[in-house]
């Protein structure tokens, strides 16, 4: 077996947040994530004989419904070590990228320009929200950009915004007032709103005292009524409260908090010290109140990263996704392999789409995956076995692939993280610090308590813990269980399928000038696009963020890519771009306090091509998918 290892691709982060905007300093996202179209789409935007007043923004597409709403400022408060930069971080991820919204994070600390709680302080950081809030997309607002009367010759007249070559340009001033929607009316502010402010604090400690800190009920109270009275910035506050009452849920994220820092392994002391302070900040630290008197607020409350989760006046499209999406996320390590299917018979002819077998070395690639994939993905460095997990498309390319991957029926009490997933490191292992179960003691032991807890909690009628829900009543786990999802399936070509690249542009030339020139938007005639791909990837990215266990996905390119760059970091509109390579699994891994970092074991054999005076690196069929 051929192996090998590349240098991990991670961009370091800061302590503080990365991006932070700066007092004084607007932040606006120029990003083209939040263009209210796609570029593809712009042809069909301009005036001819038979349209003279064309549609001059389309309805938005599911991706891009997060722009659409009314405005949030996300307060994210609790007690210090349960990891609130990184909750932030994720949601703001999240939302920018499946749902096309325009996020920020503002962290506190770079606001104390003055003493600590100062309004000198909280009114800097207001005046920062207030400009990401302002700027306005306006594209989105165009449609309303038709004057109250008919022009010259009764003839309905374009918005002058409009130009036929597609150009924006700014309403001229002597024509805003016979506009049919005046720039100023409230109508105008649904149409691009769906802006997202997240407070948090990257120092607990020292924020404590600031107003937008939400650390008591007169703090809160004194941010609702200043957004609430603020009318320029028209937006809703919710606060996130992070709540974590098992202490060897604290334990781990101090423990990892320190290794990520570069300080090491924590002493008994170190922690000691950790604890007390975190003790003294409870002290003063004021929980969201559920005697009513916090009723008027809109708020989630997060117990032990979606153990549990209290809403209160969470109403709308964005606000229910916002807590859907924080019931999943957990600050202990994800580990997620991505691998393409093996070459398959369409990859050799160069054709796109299709249901086709694996060529011949698409075949070794799936025995080669099965023998790797127990020893490296389902054993710690140290030959420990962990839960692991494995996702499938339901075409039959990436089923063959996984068809050697062996499935064996394991008891708990034999895995490392069986009980101990906090305390998982992020490569996988186990820490000096877990218990040796490789005892017969302590197998003993370990299972009749896995399955007291596992019973308790049947018998309660409760669910069980979020890291036994697909465990067997018998207390056992199905090694790399497969799974299919159709949401994995490649991205649908429509009438192109089963034909090259070259057949494209020979018959469809204009059709393949407008996928070069916007690939994220371009949808296939009667099939899909990119963007398509962000919508129905929306529900399992759920179910992975919720994960405790490493999880094998074996995909399609153009699947793949979103995947990759949402897990890295990247913006959704590189994903198109983005290189998946046959024969090839992509480890990434993350946590609550590291930055994504990769790794690549390439497993062979060489693609194989009908032309092979082809370089190996260009015997991929579906490359530009």
């Amino acid at each position: 077996m051929v192996e090998a290892i590349l240098p991990s691709a991670g961009t370091p982060v800061a302590s503080k947040e990365e991006g932070s905007p700066k007092p004084g300093i607007p932040r606006v996202n120029t990003n083209p994530d939040f263009d209210p179209y796609v570029k593809s789409q712009m042809h069909l935007l301009q005036a001819t004989t038979n349209n003279p007043q064309p549609t001059a923004v389309p309805p938005p597409i599911a991706a891009n419904a997060g722009t659409l709403g009314v405005r949030h400022v996300l307060c994210v408060i609790g007690l210090p070590e349960r990891g609130k930069p990184y909750i932030a971080r994720r949601l703001q991820a999240y939302l920018s990228f499946f749902h096309g919204a325009d996020v920020q994070v503002f962290d506190m600390l770079d606001y104390q320009t003055g003493p600590s709680g100062c309004d000198e302080n909280a009114d800097a950081l207001l005046a920062d929200m207030r400009l990401f809030m302002g700027k306005a997309n306006e594209a989105a607002g165009h449609n309303m950009n038709v004057h109250k009367a008919p022009a010259r010759g009764g003839h309905l007249s374009r918005p002058a915004s409009i130009q036929s070559e597609g150009s924006i340009d700014k309403e001229p001033e002597s024509d805003v007032q016979s506009l049919l929607v005046d720039e100023k009316d409230a109508r105008r502010k649904n149409v691009d709103s769906g802006k997202v402010c997240i407070i948090m604090s990257s120092d607990s400690h020292a924020c404590f005292k600031e107003k937008w800190s939400g650390t008591s009920k007169e703090r809160r109270q004194w941010a609702s009524a200043t957004l609430a009275g603020d009318k320029q910035m028209n937006a809703k506050l919710i606060f996130i409260e992070v709540i974590v009452n098992k202490p060897e849920l604290v334990e781990a994220n101090i423990r990892s908090k320190r290794r990520s820092a570069g300080e090491g392994e924590t002493s008994a002391h170190s922690l000691r010290e950790h604890t007390a302070k975190v003790k003294t900040y409870s002290r003063m630290y004021v929980t969201l109140q559920d005697d009513g008197s916090e009723d008027d607020l809109s708020y989630i409350k997060l117990y032990n990263y979606g153990g549990k989760v209290v809403t209160n006046r969470m109403h709308g499209y964005l606000r229910m996704r916002i807590a859907q999406f924080l019931t999943t996320v957990h600050t202990t390590p994800h580990v997620i392999y991505l691998s393409r299917h093996g070459q398959s018979e369409y990859n050799v002819l160069g054709k796109i789409g299709g249901n086709p077998p694996l060529s011949e070395a698409g075949k070794q690639y799936a025995e080669k995956l099965g023998a790797w994939v127990p020893k490296h993905i389902c054993r710690t460095p140290s030959g420990v076995p962990i839960r692991t997990r494995l996702w499938t498309s339901s075409l039959q390319r990436t089923i063959l692939t996984a068809e050697h991957i062996p499935h064996p029926i394991v008891p708990l009490a034999e895995f490392c993280n069986h009980g101990v997933v906090e305390m998982q490191d992020v490569d996988g292992s186990c820490p000096a610090a877990a218990v040796d179960i490789t005892t017969p003691v302590a197998k003993e032991t370990s299972k009749v308590a896995q399955g007291a807890t596992f019973k308790s909690a049947i018998a309660s009628g409760s669910s069980p813990p979020p890291e036994m829900q697909d465990v067997d009543t018998d207390g056992v786990w199905e090694q790399m269980a497969p799974r299919v999802y159709r949401n994995l399936d490649e991205i649908f070509a429509g009438e192109y399928e089963g034909m090259t690249y070259d057949d494209i542009k020979r018959l469809h030339s204009d059709e393949a000038s407008l996928r070069q020139m916007d690939k994220i938007g371009y949808r296939y005639p009667r099939g899909e696009s990119y963007f398509d791909i962000l919508s129905r990837l929306d529900p399992l990215v759920h179910e992975m963020e919720s994960y405790h266990e490493p999880l094998l996905i074996v995909s399609h390119q153009a699947v793949l890519r979103v995947l990759y760059s949402y897990l890295m970091g990247k913006p959704r509109t590189k994903a198109p771009k983005i290189e998946i390579p046959l024969h090839t699994v992509m480890k990434i891994t993350y946590d609550g306090w590291n930055p994504p970092t990769e790794e690549r074991f390439y497993l062979g054999p060489e693609p194989i091509a009908i032309d092979d005076t082809r370089p190996a690196d260009d015997r991929d069929g579906q490359k530009h998918l």
